[in-house]
């Protein structure tokens, strides 16, 4: 194996698995541990690994790059077979000519992705993943609204949301939570998302929350509202019995994907 390809193998090697070892991937290439130690040299040199004892790893700002490359392309987020439901439901319910503002968090991502083949929507965002799904299709009218980036969740945060949504009149919006409780009613562990859930709602014709099977029976530390607090529901077949009867008993419509 000629350098040139010896030092793509080894480049390719470690990025996948961001760290590796000389003994490791001198075996892998049927090289000398002394001539991987070489190769080391000049990729630290290019600025592409940084050194340890006995081995190397993915270069720090090369691998915070590529998590926000794998983030922003949703790339990172694990399949849900029921989010993904949940998604094409709710994109059934979206016509053409309402503005429709999708909420932060990972089903908000299946909703765009169910709708991103659909030309001239015309989305409301904070979700970046949403915007950069949506983005692939230029008749979609994106509209994002700006603010503090929030790292972990990839939503922003707006300065003065009263004042953002100001003049604004949406369709509908679609958010999820991150626990459904009988007792606790609807809870998150975020409480940026929950001003950003009352203020969004506060404008909208038709509030809708998004919530897959797997967030019933557990509780977040910050209460939203009981069951009855948004009037549509989009949820899952197979969340219990007694949840379902409880909607239907305060009137509350319950769509399932």
């Amino acid at each position: 194996m000629f350098k040139v390809e010896r030092k793509r193998k080894i480049k390719e090697i470690i990025f996948n698995r961001k760290q590796v070892d000389v003994a490791t991937l001198s075996k892998l290439l049927n090289v000398t541990e002394a001539t991987i130690r070489n190769d080391f040299d000049e990729l630290e040199e290019e600025g592409f690994i940084t050194r340890f004892h006995g081995g190397a790893s993915l270069n720090s700002a090369i691998a915070q790059e590529e998590d926000v490359n794998s983030a922003l392309t949703g790339n990172n987020i694990q399949y849900d077979k029921a989010k993904e439901a949940l998604g094409i439901f709710a994109s059934s319910l979206i016509s053409n000519e309402e503005w429709i503002f999708l909420g932060p968090g990972s089903t908000s991502y299946y909703i765009a992705k169910a709708l991103v083949s659909r030309n001239d929507m015309k989305i409301f965002t904070n979700n970046l993943l949403v915007s950069n799904v949506l983005s692939n299709n230029s008749t979609i009218q994106i509209h994002f609204l700006g603010g503090r980036l929030d790292n972990k969740g990839l939503y922003t945060i707006p300065n003065d949301i009263q004042k953002d949504l100001n003049n604004i009149y949406i369709s509908k919006c679609f958010f999820s939570v991150d626990g459904a409780d009988i007792d606790a009613g609807y809870t998150l562990s975020d409480t940026n998302v929950l001003e950003i859930i009352k203020a969004v709602s506060a404008r909208c014709q038709q509030p809708f929350f998004a919530i897959d099977d797997a967030k019933f029976g557990y509780r977040a530390f910050m209460k939203v509202g009981d069951l009855d607090a948004v009037p549509n529901i989009i949820i899952n077949d197979n969340v219990p019995d007694f949840y379902k009867q409880y909607y239907l008993e305060h009137g509350i419509c319950v769509y399932t994907a």
